[in-house]
Protein backbone atom coordinates (compact mmCIF):
# COMPACT_ATOMS: atom_id res chain seq x y z
CA UNK A 1 0.00 0.00 0.00
CA UNK A 2 1.61 3.32 -1.05
CA UNK A 3 2.31 5.88 1.64
CA UNK A 4 0.19 9.05 1.54
CA UNK A 5 1.92 12.38 1.06
CA UNK A 6 1.35 15.45 3.24
CA UNK A 7 3.78 18.33 3.45
CA UNK A 8 3.97 20.67 6.41
CA UNK A 9 1.36 23.45 6.30
CA UNK A 10 2.57 26.86 5.14
CA UNK A 11 1.12 30.35 5.47
CA UNK A 12 0.52 32.36 2.31
CA UNK A 13 -0.83 35.87 1.72
CA UNK A 14 -2.19 37.45 -1.44
CA UNK A 15 -3.32 40.96 -2.32
CA UNK A 16 -6.91 41.10 -3.57
CA UNK A 17 -8.95 44.28 -4.11
CA UNK A 18 -6.74 46.39 -1.84
CA UNK A 19 -6.85 43.89 1.01
CA UNK A 20 -4.79 40.94 2.20
CA UNK A 21 -6.10 37.43 1.78
CA UNK A 22 -4.22 34.97 3.99
CA UNK A 23 -4.56 31.20 3.97
CA UNK A 24 -2.94 28.03 5.25
CA UNK A 25 -1.76 25.77 2.45
CA UNK A 26 -0.94 22.08 2.67
CA UNK A 27 -0.04 19.71 -0.16
CA UNK A 28 -1.62 16.25 0.02
CA UNK A 29 -2.09 13.12 -2.06
CA UNK A 30 -5.29 14.24 -3.76
CA UNK A 31 -6.47 15.02 -7.26
CA UNK A 32 -8.34 18.27 -6.72
CA UNK A 33 -7.83 21.43 -4.71
CA UNK A 34 -10.00 21.92 -1.63
CA UNK A 35 -11.09 25.20 -0.03
CA UNK A 36 -12.43 25.64 3.53
CA UNK A 37 -13.38 28.74 5.50
CA UNK A 38 -13.68 28.03 9.23
CA UNK A 39 -15.94 29.86 11.71
CA UNK A 40 -12.98 31.92 12.97
CA UNK A 41 -12.51 33.24 9.43
CA UNK A 42 -9.31 31.34 8.72
CA UNK A 43 -8.86 29.88 5.24
CA UNK A 44 -7.43 26.39 4.73
CA UNK A 45 -6.49 24.99 1.34
CA UNK A 46 -5.49 21.43 0.46
CA UNK A 47 -3.73 21.18 -2.91
CA UNK A 48 -2.59 18.15 -4.91
CA UNK A 49 1.01 17.13 -4.28
CA UNK A 50 3.22 18.18 -7.16
CA UNK A 51 1.42 21.43 -7.88
CA UNK A 52 3.13 24.73 -7.15
CA UNK A 53 2.30 27.44 -4.66
CA UNK A 54 2.01 29.83 -7.61
CA UNK A 55 -0.67 27.66 -9.21
CA UNK A 56 -2.53 27.49 -5.92
CA UNK A 57 -2.38 31.29 -5.63
CA UNK A 58 -4.06 31.59 -9.01
CA UNK A 59 -6.86 29.28 -7.86
CA UNK A 60 -7.28 31.26 -4.63
CA UNK A 61 -7.69 34.49 -6.61
CA UNK A 62 -10.40 32.83 -8.70
CA UNK A 63 -12.14 31.77 -5.49
CA UNK A 64 -11.52 35.04 -3.62
CA UNK A 65 -15.06 36.37 -3.78
CA UNK A 66 -16.40 33.06 -2.43
CA UNK A 67 -13.85 33.13 0.40
CA UNK A 68 -14.64 36.73 1.37
CA UNK A 69 -18.38 36.04 1.27
CA UNK A 70 -18.03 33.17 3.74
CA UNK A 71 -15.67 35.13 5.99
CA UNK A 72 -18.22 37.94 6.13
CA UNK A 73 -21.03 35.52 6.90
CA UNK A 74 -19.10 34.10 9.86
CA UNK A 75 -18.15 37.61 11.04
CA UNK A 76 -21.83 38.65 11.02
CA UNK A 77 -22.92 35.77 13.21
CA UNK A 78 -23.94 36.94 16.68
CA UNK A 79 -21.57 36.00 19.46
CA UNK A 80 -22.82 33.03 21.46
CA UNK A 81 -24.72 34.02 24.56
CA UNK A 82 -22.79 33.44 27.79
CA UNK A 83 -23.72 30.54 30.03
CA UNK A 84 -25.44 31.05 33.36
CA UNK A 85 -23.98 30.03 36.69
CA UNK A 86 -25.85 29.54 39.93
CA UNK A 87 -23.34 30.51 42.58
CA UNK A 88 -23.57 33.51 44.91
CA UNK A 89 -22.69 36.70 43.05
CA UNK A 90 -23.57 35.33 39.61
CA UNK A 91 -25.74 37.54 37.40
CA UNK A 92 -29.32 36.65 36.48
CA UNK A 93 -32.01 38.63 34.68
CA UNK A 94 -35.62 39.38 35.40
CA UNK A 95 -37.66 41.46 32.94
CA UNK A 96 -34.43 42.51 31.28
CA UNK A 97 -32.74 43.81 34.43
CA UNK A 98 -29.57 42.17 35.79
CA UNK A 99 -29.46 41.04 39.41
CA UNK A 100 -26.78 39.41 41.51
CA UNK A 101 -27.67 36.12 43.12
CA UNK A 102 -27.55 36.07 46.91
CA UNK A 103 -28.35 33.22 49.28
CA UNK A 104 -30.05 33.72 52.62
CA UNK A 105 -31.43 31.57 55.43
CA UNK A 106 -35.18 31.24 55.98
CA UNK A 107 -37.68 28.73 57.34
CA UNK A 108 -39.43 28.42 53.96
CA UNK A 109 -37.93 28.60 50.46
CA UNK A 110 -38.56 31.94 48.77
CA UNK A 111 -37.21 34.10 45.96
CA UNK A 112 -37.34 37.87 46.29
CA UNK A 113 -35.83 40.93 44.65
CA UNK A 114 -34.04 43.32 46.97
CA UNK A 115 -32.46 46.34 45.30
CA UNK A 116 -30.00 44.90 42.76
CA UNK A 117 -30.07 41.38 44.20
CA UNK A 118 -32.08 38.27 43.51
CA UNK A 119 -32.31 36.58 46.90
CA UNK A 120 -32.81 32.83 47.25
CA UNK A 121 -33.81 32.08 50.84
CA UNK A 122 -33.90 28.47 52.06
CA UNK A 123 -33.62 26.52 55.34
CA UNK A 124 -30.42 24.77 54.20
CA UNK A 125 -27.57 25.82 51.91
CA UNK A 126 -28.23 25.27 48.20
CA UNK A 127 -26.05 23.44 45.71
CA UNK A 128 -25.95 25.13 42.28
CA UNK A 129 -28.36 22.58 40.78
CA UNK A 130 -30.83 23.25 43.62
CA UNK A 131 -30.51 27.01 43.17
CA UNK A 132 -31.22 26.58 39.47
CA UNK A 133 -34.36 24.53 40.17
CA UNK A 134 -35.66 27.04 42.73
CA UNK A 135 -35.06 29.98 40.40
CA UNK A 136 -36.73 28.24 37.45
CA UNK A 137 -39.76 27.45 39.63
CA UNK A 138 -39.98 31.12 40.59
CA UNK A 139 -39.80 32.17 36.95
CA UNK A 140 -42.68 29.81 36.14
CA UNK A 141 -44.71 31.24 39.02
CA UNK A 142 -44.16 34.81 37.80
CA UNK A 143 -44.87 33.91 34.20
CA UNK A 144 -48.66 33.69 34.22
CA UNK A 145 -49.22 37.29 35.32
CA UNK A 146 -46.49 38.66 33.04
CA UNK A 147 -47.81 36.71 30.05
CA UNK A 148 -51.32 38.02 30.67
CA UNK A 149 -49.99 41.59 30.81
CA UNK A 150 -48.16 41.00 27.53
CA UNK A 151 -51.31 39.70 25.83
CA UNK A 152 -53.16 42.82 26.98
CA UNK A 153 -50.50 44.91 25.21
CA UNK A 154 -50.27 42.78 22.06
CA UNK A 155 -53.80 41.61 21.33
CA UNK A 156 -55.29 45.02 20.39
CA UNK A 157 -53.05 44.94 17.29
CA UNK A 158 -55.13 41.99 16.04
CA UNK A 159 -58.55 43.63 16.46
CA UNK A 160 -59.03 44.05 12.69
CA UNK A 161 -58.91 40.29 12.14
CA UNK A 162 -61.83 39.32 14.42
CA UNK A 163 -59.93 36.36 15.86
CA UNK A 164 -60.73 34.31 18.93
CA UNK A 165 -58.58 35.59 21.78
CA UNK A 166 -55.94 32.92 22.45
CA UNK A 167 -55.46 31.09 25.71
CA UNK A 168 -51.96 31.07 27.17
CA UNK A 169 -50.08 28.25 28.84
CA UNK A 170 -46.70 28.19 30.56
CA UNK A 171 -44.58 25.41 29.10
CA UNK A 172 -40.89 24.69 29.61
CA UNK A 173 -39.35 24.20 26.16
CA UNK A 174 -35.79 23.19 25.36
CA UNK A 175 -35.40 24.78 21.93
CA UNK A 176 -38.26 27.27 21.56
CA UNK A 177 -39.55 30.41 23.21
CA UNK A 178 -43.12 29.66 22.22
CA UNK A 179 -45.51 27.63 20.07
CA UNK A 180 -49.04 28.02 18.74
CA UNK A 181 -51.88 25.66 17.82
CA UNK A 182 -54.12 27.75 15.51
CA UNK A 183 -57.00 25.25 15.53
CA UNK A 184 -57.50 25.70 19.28
CA UNK A 185 -56.07 29.25 19.58
CA UNK A 186 -53.72 27.97 22.27
CA UNK A 187 -50.29 29.53 22.73
CA UNK A 188 -47.56 28.05 24.90
CA UNK A 189 -44.72 30.25 26.17
CA UNK A 190 -41.50 29.39 27.94
CA UNK A 191 -41.23 30.70 31.53
CA UNK A 192 -37.66 31.70 30.65
CA UNK A 193 -39.19 34.66 28.82
CA UNK A 194 -39.67 36.45 32.14
CA UNK A 195 -35.90 36.98 32.15
CA UNK A 196 -36.18 39.19 29.07
CA UNK A 197 -37.37 42.74 28.62
CA UNK A 198 -41.16 43.09 28.25
CA UNK A 199 -40.65 44.11 24.59
CA UNK A 200 -38.94 40.75 23.95
CA UNK A 201 -41.85 38.89 25.51
CA UNK A 202 -44.27 40.97 23.42
CA UNK A 203 -42.30 40.04 20.29
CA UNK A 204 -42.56 36.30 20.98
CA UNK A 205 -46.25 36.52 21.85
CA UNK A 206 -47.00 38.61 18.76
CA UNK A 207 -45.05 36.09 16.67
CA UNK A 208 -47.22 33.25 17.95
CA UNK A 209 -50.41 35.31 17.51
CA UNK A 210 -49.44 35.87 13.88
CA UNK A 211 -49.57 32.09 13.45
CA UNK A 212 -53.30 32.28 14.14
CA UNK A 213 -53.48 33.91 10.70
CA UNK A 214 -50.51 32.39 8.87
CA UNK A 215 -49.46 28.92 9.94
CA UNK A 216 -46.01 28.83 8.37
CA UNK A 217 -42.98 31.13 8.19
CA UNK A 218 -43.64 32.32 4.66
CA UNK A 219 -43.06 35.83 3.37
CA UNK A 220 -46.71 36.56 4.11
CA UNK A 221 -46.08 35.69 7.75
CA UNK A 222 -43.09 38.02 8.07
CA UNK A 223 -44.91 40.79 6.22
CA UNK A 224 -47.71 40.54 8.78
CA UNK A 225 -45.31 40.43 11.72
CA UNK A 226 -43.41 43.47 10.44
CA UNK A 227 -46.61 45.43 9.90
CA UNK A 228 -47.77 44.74 13.46
CA UNK A 229 -44.33 45.18 15.07
CA UNK A 230 -41.89 47.00 12.77
CA UNK A 231 -38.97 46.73 15.25
CA UNK A 232 -39.36 42.99 15.97
CA UNK A 233 -35.81 42.20 14.79
CA UNK A 234 -34.39 44.43 17.55
CA UNK A 235 -36.25 42.50 20.24
CA UNK A 236 -35.44 39.14 18.71
CA UNK A 237 -31.73 40.02 18.85
CA UNK A 238 -32.03 41.20 22.47
CA UNK A 239 -33.78 37.97 23.40
CA UNK A 240 -31.17 35.76 21.77
CA UNK A 241 -28.41 37.67 23.59
CA UNK A 242 -29.70 36.52 26.99
CA UNK A 243 -27.38 34.07 28.78
CA UNK A 244 -28.43 30.50 28.08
Amino acid sequence: MPRSFSAAPRRETLAYQNQSLSYTLVFRSRRTIGFAVRPDGSVHISAPAGTSAEWVAQQVLKKADWILKHQQAFANRPAPAPSRHFEAGSTHHYQGQPYQLRFAAARQPAVTIEAAELVLATPAPLAPVQAEALLHAWYAHQARALFAESLARVWPRFTEFNLTRPTLAVRQMRTRWGSCTPSTARIRLSPELVRARPECLDYVLLHECCHLLVGDHSQAFYDLQTRLMPDWEQWKAALNALPK
